[in-house]
């Protein structure tokens, strides 16, 4: 008896563990890219008081063409991005990656949402990746 089956021949029993292995690799697979999407998809929340000054810091690779741009900014937007730097990895070979960082100042209280859009400052279309912030300034 194998898992409550009888198993007439081990040839129907090796397509029965193939299957039940293929299921397992499925069910992870799926499991995974679920996470993934719901990590990459996710909002973050910052909470600042007015005057205040806070960071944001998105990986980015200017060697690509490739920055960050504040996609929504209005001129009744509740912050403003006073700063705005590139830094190289630890790994600084040609290439690498890093992080920009962004540096945002609480003018109002109120909440609003920052939308932020990686992609080539010459393509009208085509965003390769989207984050979104939401700040509550009290």
């Amino acid at each position: 008896m194998y898992r409550g089956f009888l198993f007439e021949t081990k040839a129907v029993k090796w397509v029965y563990l193939r299957i039940l292995n293929k299921l397992r690799m499925i069910k992870y697979v799926v499991l995974t890219m679920i996470c993934v999407c719901f990590l990459s998809f996710q909002s973050r929340v910052i909470n600042a008081r007015q005057g205040e000054v806070f960071k944001v810091i998105l990986k980015a690779n200017h060697s690509t063409g490739y920055s960050w741009q504040w996609e929504n900014k209005t001129n009744k937007s509740i912050v403003d991005s006073v700063y705005m730097d590139y830094v190289l990895s630890k790994k600084a070979i040609t290439g690498a990656g890093g992080n920009e960082i962004w540096e945002f100042k609480a003018k109002w209280k109120g909440e609003q949402k920052l939308i932020m859009v990686y992609k080539r400052p010459w393509e009208k279309e085509g965003t390769f990746e989207k984050k979104e912030i939401l700040v509550k300034v009290e």
